[in-house]
């Protein structure tokens, strides 16, 4: 299973891609649950996310304005673990064994935090350094923001993480924003994979070089990709 990834890395996006949903609005609805303006919030926070992955608001200032409205704690990150476990995306599932099988080919490259991701990413043998992502900030067990030094809360983050690491391997970037498309954009990967199965944007599908509705789908693309 391994040789058709023989100097290929696959970097694969979380939310609405390895993920059913987008974890930060999973969060709001937890946190939010006995506020009075629970829809109002909750909405503000998804419209951020939607304007971020459409490449119309950038990744740091839509990260900072979500955390704003929220109040968190380590125990609703248990809990939206727990939730989201749950809303791993039909296909991701469908091929855990093979994803245990070509883990050592896959980093998870994420604009949402490694405290939630990698309990989830773990049970497909992806290992915590594996995970590129942000991280929280604490004061006890008040979550207080976000480490802003991470390159996954800056400007074309995304970008910046994956240089970092300085590999000689070609590239393939999987996931359904802007933020993954801008990875192909800025030459970092050798092709972008925009992947359907859970959202479809309009403006990132119309750029990308190929679109898969499912994991099938993606093993079949980088199977061609000589």
């Amino acid at each position: 299973m391994n040789n058709f990834l023989d100097n290929k890395a696959l970097f694969i996006d979380f939310d609405s891609t390895f993920v059913k949903v987008e974890t930060i609005d999973e969060l709001a609805k937890l946190s939010l649950k006995n506020d009075s303006n629970l829809d109002i919030k909750v909405k503000m926070i998804s419209d951020i996310t939607s304007q971020a992955m459409s490449g119309k608001l950038d990744f740091p200032s839509a990260l900072d304005k979500r955390l704003s409205i929220l109040s968190l704690t380590k125990s609703d990150i248990i809990k939206v673990n727990k939730q989201i476990s749950a809303l791993i995306s039909d296909s991701i599932q469908d091929n855990i064994e093979i994803i245990k099988s070509i883990s050592s080919s896959i980093w998870i490259l994420s604009g949402g935090f490694t405290e939630v991701i990698h309990p989830i990413v773990s049970k497909f043998g992806i290992k915590e350094d594996r995970i590129l992502a942000n991280t929280f900030t604490y004061n006890h067990d008040i979550i207080t923001g976000c480490n802003k030094s991470n390159d996954l809360f800056k400007k074309n983050g995304k970008v910046k993480a994956i240089k970092q690491l300085n590999l000689k391997k070609d590239i393939i970037m999987i996931g359904d924003g802007y933020t993954d498309y801008e990875v192909y954009k800025n030459g970092v990967a050798k092709t972008f994979i925009c992947y359907t199965e859970n959202i479809s944007r309009k403006n990132v599908i119309a750029e990308s070089p190929h679109i898969a509705n499912n994991f099938n789908e993606v093993l079949n693309i980088i199977k061609k990709i000589s």
